[in-house]
């Protein structure tokens, strides 16, 4: 496994995510103006198979084994394809900057989530956070 030297780049590959996951937002609607969204699906998992070789290459095949670990990261996997099948009929179907911006409110799911299944807090200042996340897809969904 990988391991930072510091926390302290914690921003710097917050806000590389950021990028990355907003180019991979945007660029699927670019795809689908010459593929199908059956095709945009498959050809994204490809993709994943192209990135995910060379990390088995590179673990020299050893991969940690947990059954739970597993279960868990096969229901992400699929929850993913649904999720990207969703998308981009969505995006098929109306602007892509108003459906990312909507899409992109996933975080409070994550939020909630969090709350309960690992205990973690949420303050108040998080609450009105989201409580205006959701006032703003109700505003954007008009």
């Amino acid at each position: 496994m990988i391991k930072l030297k510091s926390k302290n780049n914690l921003l710097l590959l917050s806000l590389g995510t950021l990028v990355l996951w907003g180019i991979s937002t945007f660029l699927p609607k670019m795809a689908l103006q010459s593929l199908s969204m059956e095709s945009v699906l498959f050809y994204g998992a490809i993709g994943n198979m192209l990135v995910a070789l060379p990390v088995l290459f590179f673990l020299k095949w050893r991969l940690e084994k947990d059954k739970k670990g597993i279960a868990i990261i096969a229901c992400t996997s699929g929850f993913a394809v649904f999720s990207a099948m969703l998308y981009y009929y969505a995006i098929q179907l109306g602007p892509v900057a108003t459906i990312v911006t909507i899409t992109a409110m996933y975080p409070i799911v994550t939020l909630i989530l969090a709350r309960i299944f690992l205990k973690e807090k949420i303050n108040l200042l998080q609450l009105l956070a989201i409580f205006m996340a959701m006032l703003s897809i109700v505003l954007l969904a008009r």
